[in-house]
């Protein structure tokens, strides 16, 4: 019979050599009439007797199927254990994951970067992108088998890292190459497998706690569980409660104030904009209590996008001027009295790097500082698993997950209407008279409805049958398996009614909407005077909030449904070793249905994109196979030399069929020495939402979409390259050359999005491995040295409306590049009409890089000492958009080039040490933006420096952990040195996004030093 206690084998750490490796606990099954053993991951392997050999026949590690007898790995993978991320107080999957150096390398999305950008899975989803390849391109499996996705909004495709909680992982596996032939479509970047903690057979509670030195970001975690084993079966059951408290952007000193970071470039002093109300550095963020003036002629006296800014303080006029010289002066108050005394307003601007004497806009609202930097998080988790024996030689096996997950975002938003200047001040003001003639007028408010949350149900059931074919056929085992997973999502989200602000636009006196009702929401109309302070500092009243704000509900639904059966065992002996083999079929299922709130489906919704449902459906069908050769074996210089192929069919009703392979060789030349290599191939089928997605129409201001407004005078400031201002001017660009001179217009663009069913073709890719493994049998030391490098060919993606633009106006083959061909100038206008947005087939992108990995272990007589590290250097990240058209990223802010993490500990009866190191390396914007240290021109002396570069950052923790007979206590500190994350200039100079006037960047800490504490108990 099979015993079902769970025999905890060994898995290789970066595939390190049989003869010194550092182990993790796996899981394989034990043969029968034998007892379960298990390892510490801190134990070093020996070299295996015969009653080990046996015990550990039965072992899978993640990157192939086949069962092995040696603990080797022909592709390069990395191992996390929960129990190394504990000890640096880590108690969240994510933070585990996105924290290794095969991620932490790239940009990954966490809570704090789906609230603040838009991105797959919708706000407060957590994925896992390798090789920052996508979290598309990278398979996440639980306990070797794919897991369905989580989240909301159409965007749903990637496996939300927040379903399961630390407390019930072991490890995590991670395989650093592709892995099609292997596991499946979007194993592109590799694959993540989660497994869980097994062969337990007591009780156990956890609590944790992270405070931080500073208000916000406090974390807690209370866990329980339960495992028994019986004669015939076992049962294991867990549960998890997790809650991150909100860190606002007001409470961190370096995420409040978004100072502009300039310097003098002959001195090094900073000469930022000062407020003189404070002295200080002003704050940049979003301005308020503003009128926008524009005269699109170009002939007004004032620079285009001058401001009027509302005295809400009743102390800007002492360092303002009231009005410009060429300002004419005029009566006081507005004859229609819609307007307060024109003594309350003055003018203001941004004014040049190192002026202070316009340093007094108000741009750092109250509304700003109470807003999300990360949003509050809560979760709660059931995890169940057991199997039972049925007959000595089949097993009943089953999982049950169940998770909630609850998050919040405060936000704000600006909005502002257009009006002309007569309309608003009467003909006879000044303000209608003095820029020859009438103009447009914006007047900008703020407001703090734009908050948003979100409620995800996730389910996931396995169960399935395995055991052997007994003496029908010795060695072969087989498991067959269904598996569902539903996930169940309610995002709601404050709005903006678009036709109540249009309701405002250019009104006179005589042209009022009272009485009227609006034509969508049916509401009643109401005049409102944008001109007053109150309203443009976000005091509306109550019926100003009834007219203007709503709030909306979206569901998104994504269930997918798995039938895969596999056999596995040896075929025949050969001289050199058995030949392993595996062979199997999978068959899935998925489908989405998200439906946007009623606003959205309505595109009233001011400022954000309308949707219509993204609702669609896919099958895929796949067999595969797997085989390990043994060549040669025993030889002088060929201790041993093994061959892994591997296989796969895969049809996919949307797409067609494909295939795809792998090849692998493994060649112990010495003890002490190893090779390996791998050549594979991946492929890629579109998601369902690239394909499906509904059309989407939303909007985009001239001067954020268009990259040639004013740009002669971006070429003078060195903020655009000579090519693309020549390619602005060129009269064979779309909608004709674009004056240098030329400033835009109040219309917006239209940005239409929206899946590319029928257009698109799957990606495919080729990933190759080369790696060298040092065991020296003098010192307890394992060296791993891997290259890798993957393309992806014709990658799905979207560009964005604004990098369309960019892209074709930077482009070496303008006009002809495809992408000058997704956007429409109007010929005479010269205004941005549309941007086609659409999912789409670009040519490739290219990674390659080099991973090292080294452990060294000693045994002292007082105790045992380990140190652990891995490294990771990025050689290339490119994305050739089309033939030609090229985008380099690596080394760019966002996408260091190198990043690492050491660890040591050191064990000393119940009595364990840790110090922790994560690095980043250095990175920088200089060869994306053109000379901005020199902004004064060629041959002018320079003035001001701009920060565009991060520098080498590095995050420190320790810990000391006790054990006594039941209890266990960890106590420790985190980011001991309170390391912020890097300033950088907040001009928008480059790609890159601030936050404050730090970086904002998932590779960095937002929380500072912070003290953590855990404490279990074991029954």
């Amino acid at each position: 019979m099979l015993n079902r206690k769970f025999l905890m084998g060994t898995s290789v750490i970066a595939g390190l050599a049989a003869t010194s490796i550092a182990v993790i606990p796996s899981v394989g099954f034990a043969q029968e009439g034998q007892q379960p053993q298990q390892q510490q991951p801190s134990q070093q392997a020996q070299p295996a007797s015969d009653k080990e050999e046996k015990e550990v026949e039965a072992l899978v590690v993640t990157g192939s199927r086949i069962k092995r007898t040696e603990f080797t790995s022909t592709s390069p993978i990395q191992v996390i254990s929960s129990d190394g991320a504990a000890l640096q107080g880590v108690v969240d999957t994510a933070d585990m994951l996105q924290a290794s150096t095969v991620a932490a390398g790239s940009p990954q999305i966490n809570a704090m970067m789906s609230s603040a950008f838009v991105t797959d899975g919708g706000p407060g989803a957590a994925t896992i992108s390798l090789r920052g390849l996508g979290a598309n391109r990278t398979l996440v499996l639980l306990n070797g088998r794919r897991a369905g996705p989580a989240g909301t909004r159409g965007g749903v495709s990637a496996f939300d890292l927040n379903v399961i909680p630390q407390s019930a992982v072991d490890r995590i596996e991670i395989l650093k190459d592709g892995a099609s032939s292997i596991y499946g479509s979007d194993a592109v970047a590799g694959v993540v497998n989660i497994i869980t903690k097994t062969n337990r057979d007591s009780a156990e509670i956890e609590a944790f706690a992270s405070q931080p030195f500073e208000q916000g970001g406090e974390t807690y975690r209370v866990s329980g569980s339960w495992g028994k084993t019986f004669d015939r079966g076992y049962v294991s059951v867990s549960a998890d409660y997790f809650l991150q408290k909100e860190q606002k952007v007001g409470d961190r000193d370096f995420t409040n104030c978004p100072v502009q970071y300039i310097t003098n470039y002959t001195t090094g002093a900073r000469s930022d904009l000062i407020d003189p109300r404070t002295g200080k550095p002003a704050c940049r963020d979003t301005p308020w209590g503003q009128l926008w003036l524009y005269d699109f002629s170009g002939a007004a006296p004032l620079p285009v996008g001058a401001k009027l800014q509302y005295d809400y303080g009743g102390n800007l006029g002492q360092y303002i001027p009231r009005v410009p010289a060429n300002y004419p002066t005029g009566p006081g108050p507005s004859p229609d009295g819609r307007l307060v005394a024109p003594s309350t307003w003055y003018f203001a601007d941004y004014g040049a790097p190192g002026s202070a004497t316009l340093g007094v806009v108000n741009m750092n609202h109250p509304f700003i500082q109470d807003s999300s930097l990360i949003p509050e998080t809560e979760r709660m988790t059931v995890f169940v698993q057991g199997g039972y024996d049925l007959t000595p030689n089949i097993e009943a096996y089953g999982e049950l997950l169940l998770n909630r997950r609850s998050s919040k975002t405060n936000g704000f938003r600006q909005f502002w209407t257009y009006t002309y200047t007569s309309d608003a001040f009467g003909a006879g003001d000044p303000l209608s008279t003095g820029f020859f003639g009438d103009f447009y007028m914006s007047p900008t408010a703020i407001t703090d409805h734009f908050d948003a949350e979100q409620q995800v149900d996730y389910g996931r059931v396995v169960g399935g049958l395995r055991g052997s074919f007994g003496d029908f056929a010795a060695g072969w085992d087989w498991d067959i398996f269904t598996q569902l997973s539903r996930s169940d999502g309610d995002y709601t989200q404050d709005v903006i009614l678009k036709e109540a602000v249009s309701a405002s636009e250019f009104r006179t006196a005589s042209s009022l909407c009272a009485g009227t009702k609006l034509a969508i929401s049916g509401r009643n109309c109401i005049d409102v005077n944008w001109l007053t302070g109150d309203f443009m500092a976000g005091k509306l009243t109550d019926a100003e909030k009834a007219f203007y704000f709503d709030r909306e509900t979206g569901n998104t639904v994504y269930t997918q449904k798995v039938l895969e059966g596999t056999v596995s065992g040896d075929l025949w002996k050969l001289p050199a070793g058995p030949l392993g083999a595996a062979f199997g079929f999978h068959y899935r299922r998925d489908e989405i249905n998200d439906k946007p709130g009623a606003v959205t489906l309505a595109s009233n919704s001011w400022g954000l994109t309308g949707a219509g449902i993204t609702k669609g459906k896919d099958t895929t069908t796949e067999l595969f196979g797997e085989l390990s050769v043994p060549l040669v074996k025993g030889l002088p210089g060929i201790e041993d030399l093994s061959l892994s192929l591997s296989g796969r069919w895969t049809d996919v009703k949307s797409y067609g069929d494909n295939s795809t392979y792998k090849v692998g060789l493994n060649w112990q030349i010495t003890p002490s020495w190893r090779v390996r290599a791998t050549r594979g191939t991946s492929f890629r089928a579109p998601a369902l939402f690239e394909l499906y997605l509904a059309n989407q129409t939303g909007f985009q201001g001239q001067r954020v979409v268009d990259p040639c407004i004013n740009w002669q005078a971006a070429l003078d400031l060195f903020r655009i390259s000579q090519r693309m201002a020549d390619n602005c001017a060129s009269a064979a660009g779309p909608g004709g050359g674009v004056p240098g001179n030329y400033i835009g217009g109040p219309t917006s663009a239209e940005i239409v999005t929206g899946g590319g069913k029928g257009t698109l073709e799957a990606e495919t890719s080729e990933a190759t491995t080369i790696g060298v493994i040092w065991t020296p049998s003098f010192i307890d030391l394992s060296v791993a040295l891997d290259y890798y490098e993957i393309e992806v060919n014709d990658e799905v993606t979207r560009l964005g409306g604004a990098n369309i633009l960019r892209i074709c106006y930077n482009s070496e083959t303008f006009p002809t590049d495809p992408v000058c061909s997704q956007f429409t100038r109007n010929s005479t206008s010269k205004l941005i009409t549309q941007v086609r947005d659409r999912y789409i087939n670009i040519a490739n992108q290219m990674n390659r890089g080099i991973d090292l990995t080294v452990r060294y272990e000693h045994e002292f007589d007082f105790g045992r000492f380990t140190f652990d590290s891995q490294f990771s250097w990025q050689l290339e990240d490119q994305t050739a958009l089309f033939p030609g058209n090229t985008v380099d990223t690596n080394g760019d802010v966002g996408d260091p080039d190198f990043v690492g993490n050491l660890q040591f500990r050191f064990e000393r009866g119940d009595w364990t040490a840790f110090w922790g190191v994560d690095m980043i390396g250095k990175a920088s914007e200089a060869e994306d933006i053109n000379d901005h240290n020199n902004p004064a021109g060629p041959g002018i002396p320079p003035t001001t420096r701009y920060k565009i570069q991060t520098e080498f950052t590095a995050y420190h923790s320790a810990s000391v952990r006790k054990k006594f007979d039941t209890w266990t206590v960890t106590a420790g500190m985190a980011n001991i040195f309170d390391e912020a994350p890097p300033a950088l200039t907040t001009l928008n100079l480059g790609q890159y996004s601030t936050t404050g006037y730090s970086v904002l960047a998932s590779q960095y800490d937002y929380f500072g030093r912070r003290a953590f504490l855990s404490i279990s108990k074991r029954f």
